[in-house]
């Protein structure tokens, strides 16, 4: 008989203990209940909680301990201070260091917001749609030294406008249309200038006649630098 009631009893603290869970669930999601009440919910079933900061890891780590004994332990990121809120990824900075080896600022501006990169400050409130602008690689580079494209360039050997004048014997302006027909490579550090590499081996020569057009001896020069040498060598092709 006592075992019985013992049954009976057991069951009905079961029944009632999963009815204040419901309750409780209901009241914690309920939008209307203050916060001060849910205070007081978690006192009824919390012992203590011990928090263990990780500051290498950015993480806070939480040990719950329940009022039956019961122990639960619950990992949270740390709040970012507001320098850390603004403060572009590393990962973003290694990809500009590595796209300043080929491209100017505009155009690696694009490929940033290309590939859905966002600049820091974007968990600001109202800079959620914030994008990389040719201005802002640029305090980039500047803030955390990368080695600039002109340097980079120059490094590999290209020439300015002048330099490439003064190598080839031509004035610069015969450099720049030179350039454009590809006779010679032109290199834009930024929006408005640029570098010139200059070719190993045979190099183009000036020629003044109104009977053989620029076009044609480029396309001529460019023809005779794809096609195989003979094993006596090839003239220096005139341009």
């Amino acid at each position: 008989m006592a075992e019985h009631d013992q049954f009976i009893l057991d069951k009905a603290v079961h029944e009632r203990l999963v009815a204040m869970t419901a309750d409780f669930n209901q009241l914690w999601k309920d939008p209307d209940t203050p916060s001060r009440e849910r205070k007081r919910l978690l006192a009824h079933i919390i012992e203590d909680v011990t928090l263990l900061k990780l500051p290498a890891e950015g993480t806070t780590k939480l040990h719950v301990r329940f009022k039956g004994g019961k122990i639960q332990t619950l990992t949270t990121m740390n709040p970012k201070s507001s320098p850390q809120q603004i403060k572009t990824k590393p990962s973003i900075i290694e990809l500009v260091d590595r796209l300043l080896d080929d491209y100017i600022y505009p155009e690696i501006a694009e490929i940033l917001n290309e590939q859905g990169h966002r600049p820091g400050g974007t968990a600001r409130r109202g800079c959620q749609d914030a994008r990389f602008t040719p201005l802002k690689v640029a305090y980039l580079i500047h803030e955390y030294k990368l080695r600039s494209r002109y340097d980079r360039l120059r490094q590999r050997g290209m020439l300015t406008r002048q330099e490439a004048a003064v190598h080839l014997n031509i004035s610069e302006q015969t450099v720049a249309r030179w350039a454009k027909f590809g006779l010679i490579t032109r290199h834009a550090y930024n929006g408005h200038y640029s570098l010139y590499e200059i070719a190993d081996g045979d190099l183009p020569q000036k020629q003044c006649s109104r009977w053989n057009p620029l076009e044609d001896r480029a396309a001529a020069y460019r023809q005779m630098q794809t096609e195989p040498r003979t094993s006596t060598g090839e003239e220096r092709g005139v341009v």
